[in-house]
């Protein structure tokens, strides 16, 4: 027994390694806060409510932009709120609360920090749905394609959305632990989730269809953790400013102009406008409803490899028919089906179908940082948007397919 564990113990060259590599990742980070980008989100919307918790006032996260404004917080919960306040204090004590570039470093160093533990999280389960530990090389890589890819420095360094790491990390954990047999864990991960960024409660669609496929009984659990989850962390918040949290979180969008990357665009001038610009979501909804049933309803049901590639589809739901993509959107997608294709692909698929998901995704990040370009001719945003909608349309189709199509284990493997 002893000696089973001396060899589990990572040995001190692999620990010295292992640390440079997190030292040196953190660094690049560090060194992306220098990169001479206007003011992000982290800046605009972010920095403000942390601001207001070192004043003293935590709870007036929401309560700090005037109501004919965007939102503190850019329409999301407050769980980032807590490491950007730690953080914050340390900016504050070295006096650069005032400088953007600095600030910025330190806290993209910081949270990098959270990219490797949602790294972390995929690695793992891309070893479980494989059934097996991935050799050194192969492991680095996979890291390195999660932790990496050009739409997490897309979403972090060029706008500042240091949330969506947490989102789908926390997306990651539940669905771990809703494998393993503990709903009520899942449930948390999921309302964690959603409070760190409010486009996650949509992925509660595949994980309670996956919970049934288990266990029925699972559903109520993990719907009832998911929401006293979410709930109790909004309800300070709530209490302190109820008109602040809910222009936020549910008001506010509805205000917002139908914008470019969207299939939407093409009704700006048309009575289909206010149709896009108020019940974008709506439609968002279904057709995420639609792709999980669909899932669900193949020989085999919603199993645990067909649950990454719903999650990856839910995801690419809202960015088909939300009424404007940006590009750190991708982001998501991007993790999850890099999880699904490393986790399923075998050799007789070709090398295709590993590498296809996050080329793809990356280069429709390109195209997206396109249509975002400001004062874009409108001809140009009608075409991105179109040819956004095709090429993303496209891969949603091949991903539904194939996943449609996959013999797959009944269960995670536990490795």
């Amino acid at each position: 027994m002893s000696d089973r564990l001396e060899q589990n113990r990572p040995s001190a060259r692999r620990i010295v390694f292992v640390g440079a590599l997190v030292i040196a990742f953190a660094a690049a980070w560090f060194g992306a806060g220098f990169l001479p980008i206007v003011p992000t989100d982290l800046d605009i919307f972010f920095w403000p409510s942390a601001q207001a918790a070192l004043a003293g006032h935590p709870l007036a996260a929401y309560s700090q932009t005037p109501p004919d404004q965007y939102p503190n917080v850019n329409q999301n919960g407050p769980v980032l709120l807590v490491p950007l306040t730690l953080i914050g204090a340390l900016v504050q004590a070295l006096g650069l609360m005032q400088t953007l570039y600095p600030r910025r470093a330190i806290t993209l160093a910081f949270f990098s920090l959270f990219i490797l533990l949602m790294a972390r999280e995929g690695v793992a389960a891309i070893e479980r749905l494989r059934g097996n530990k991935l050799a050194g090389g192969w492991r680095l890589l996979a890291y390195g394609a999660l932790a990496a890819g050009p739409p997490v420095w897309q979403s972090l360094a060029g706008y500042g959305h240091i949330e969506q790491p947490f989102e789908v990390w926390f997306v990651l954990l539940a669905i771990r632990w809703l494998d393993a047999g503990w709903p009520a864990r899942s449930g948390t991960a999921l309302g964690l989730a959603v409070l760190s960024r409010s486009i996650a409660g949509l992925y509660a669609v595949p994980l309670a269809l996956h919970a049934w496929r288990q266990r029925p009984m699972a559903i109520p659990l993990m719907a009832i953790a998911a929401a006293a989850t979410a709930l109790l962390g909004l309800l300070p918040f709530y209490l302190a400013d109820p008109a602040s949290l809910m222009q936020s979180l549910f008001t506010n969008r509805g205000l917002l102009i139908v914008g470019a990357g969207s299939i939407w665009t093409l009704s700006t001038g048309t009575v289909f406008e206010q149709v896009a610009q108020h019940d974008d979501v709506v439609f968002v909804a279904l057709l995420a409803l639609a792709t999980n049933v669909c899932l669900a309803t193949r020989p085999g049901g919603l199993t645990a490899q067909r649950l990454f590639a719903a999650v990856t589809l839910t995801a690419a739901s809202f960015m088909l028919l939300t009424k404007t993509v940006w590009p750190y959107y991708l982001m998501e997608i991007y993790v999850f089906a890099t999880v699904w294709a490393a986790g399923t692909w075998r050799a007789k698929y070709g090398w295709q179908r590993l590498v296809l998901p996050p080329v793809v995704i990356a280069a429709l990040g390109a195209l997206a940082e396109f249509g975002s370009t400001p004062h874009l001719a409108r001809d140009a945003v009608m075409l991105e948007s179109v040819a956004m909608f095709v090429v993303l349309g496209a891969f949603f189709v091949w991903l539904l397919t194939a996943a449609s199509g996959q013999p797959a284990r009944s269960s995670i493997s536990r490795v």
